[in-house]
């Protein structure tokens, strides 16, 4: 008895829906098998190989530069409370008590402030590892920032005339496709600063130039990828008669 053609139409479209859905994941299949193949990422580490970033070797920077900010702060300081002592004795707006108490608190904020601005530039440091830059800042909230050499574009040095009293200079590290400064590393003796200017950018040199690791090179012959050979054709002579 013959199969009506309404069921063999039924049954040969689910062979062909199940014959694509096999070809898709053979497919899959062999696409992640030619990635595992490919890229190498290595051992996965556990929670206790994690680089601390309290076991990171970092340098303090300059000893002047606490000091220079300290004596900037003082006469900054020293200007603010002069100016606001001239004003209220010279218009009285308030008696003479409540103006001698505003002058006191001024004294002490502003010894708050010049101290907490030499602790927090005594808290400055920086390391040059292997692959990156870190820089450590902050007193209360410490920030710690990692810029990879093969990020870093430009490096720049800056000197005011203060820093140039005390040979001081600031570095400057530049990302690829930012305008600001990612590494802002202030309080650097002039010559050290140079020293590190041309060092960084010669690891952004070599780090753009050769790969990180052994594994980021990969071999075409050792790949599974098909080359069709009807795609390469040698290339032909064109013959004109005449």
């Amino acid at each position: 008895m013959d199969t009506p053609p309404q069921l063999k139409s039924t049954l040969t479209s689910q062979q062909s829906h199940a014959q694509s859905t096999l070809s898709d994941a053979s497919v899959k299949r062999s696409a992640e098998e030619t990635l595992q193949s490919v890229y190498h990422h290595g051992p996965r580490l556990s929670q206790g190989d994690y680089i601390q970033l309290a076991d990171l070797s970092l340098s303090n920077i300059d000893p002047n530069y606490p000091k220079l900010l300290l004596i900037i702060s003082s006469v900054v300081a020293m200007l603010i409370i002069t100016a606001l002592t001239a004003f209220l004795l010279l218009t009285k707006p308030f008696p003479l008590m409540i103006a001698t108490s505003i002058i006191i608190l001024a004294i002490f904020l502003a010894a708050i402030i010049i101290k907490l601005i030499h602790l927090k530039a005594n808290k400055i440091a920086y390391g040059l590892f292997k692959n990156e830059i870190v820089l450590r800042e902050g007193l209360y909230w410490v920030s710690t920032t990692a810029l990879p050499y093969t990020r870093l574009q430009h490096v720049n040095l800056s000197q005011g005339p203060a820093e140039r009293k005390f040979n001081l200079v600031t570095l400057k590290c530049f990302s690829a496709g930012s305008g600001l400064a990612e590494i802002n590393l202030p309080g650097l003796n002039a010559d050290l600063a140079e020293h590190l200017r041309q060092h960084l950018l010669n690891q952004a040199a070599t780090s753009k130039l050769l790969p990180t690791h052994d594994c980021d090179i990969i071999d075409p012959a050792a790949s599974n990828v098909e080359v069709d050979s009807l795609s390469i054709q040698p290339p032909q002579q064109d013959s004109h008669n005449g």
